[in-house]
């Protein structure tokens, strides 16, 4: 039950600091202060048994009413949840995060390799990049970046996991509109920048991890199988119940 608490807490944690911006030291000087309080509290305790003092039951909160573990315990979980939380999250303003050069209306010319399984659509095919370097497409001098980036890209270029790709075209920061906001859908999987209309070519193959390699290979093989069995929309259901590929719903 106290492990429970403590992980309730921490997500908790995680959805304030989603919700409150503040520098992650502040989670940790909070933290800090959470766990500063735990240790008197237990400290303040050992003391009062030690000493048997006379009356001290007659402040102590009904047994039903009180947490299994300490309230500044609960906190200092809390407060280490918003920290994780903030800590995971780029910093954006520097030079050598993709999401540095959004909006700059420079044509750019982006090398990275393609991360995720490509989404396949009816009339494009969204790709998750690993960026690796960037120039402007008027320059010969490579800048060494990293982040991740989602092309859009014409389906009539197959691509697969591992694929090291060349992308042209305009960094922009994921649009937000009043109903959907894309850009914080994309920042939940960690995605920044975004990239449309790109022209792209291919430069190396298997470049990614073997063993998910091996996984997206398999899966790709499944998801064909799954359409020569059935027709659409089964097919398109099963696969995205069965494999997770949800582009053909």
């Amino acid at each position: 039950m106290p492990f429970l608490w403590l992980s309730m807490a921490f997500i908790l944690g995680t959805l304030l600091a989603a919700n409150i911006t503040l520098p992650t030291h502040n989670w940790l000087i909070l933290a800090g202060a959470s766990l500063t309080l735990t240790l008197l509290q237990m400290l303040i305790k050992r003391r009062l048994s030690q000493r048997h003092v006379r009356g001290a039951q007659r402040f102590t909160v009904p047994t039903r009413l009180r947490p299994p573990i300490p309230l500044p315990l609960i906190l200092l979980s809390l407060a280490l949840g918003a920290a994780r939380y903030q800590a995971s999250l780029p910093d954006i303003n520097a030079a050598n995060f993709i999401a540095h050069y959004n909006d700059s209306g420079v044509t750019m010319v982006v090398t990275g390799i393609v991360s995720e399984f490509p989404d396949i659509r009816d009339t494009y095919t969204n790709l998750w990049v690993e960026s690796e370097q960037l120039r402007p497409a008027n320059a010969t001098t490579h800048t060494p970046v990293h982040g991740l980036l989602l092309a859009r890209v014409s389906n009539q270029d197959q691509y697969q996991y591992g694929d090291r790709v060349v992308l042209r075209g305009q960094l922009q920061t994921p649009p937000e509109h009043e109903e959907f906001s894309y850009r914080d859908y994309l920042a939940r999987q960690g995605i920044y920048s975004y990239m449309s209309y790109t022209s792209t070519g291919l430069l190396e193959s298997d470049q990614g991890n073997p063993f998910m390699s091996t996984l997206f290979k398999l899966k790709f093989h499944a998801l064909d199988i799954v359409y020569q069995l059935w027709p659409d929309p089964e097919a398109s259901l099963f696969a995205g119940i069965l494999l997770g590929i949800e582009s053909g719903i």
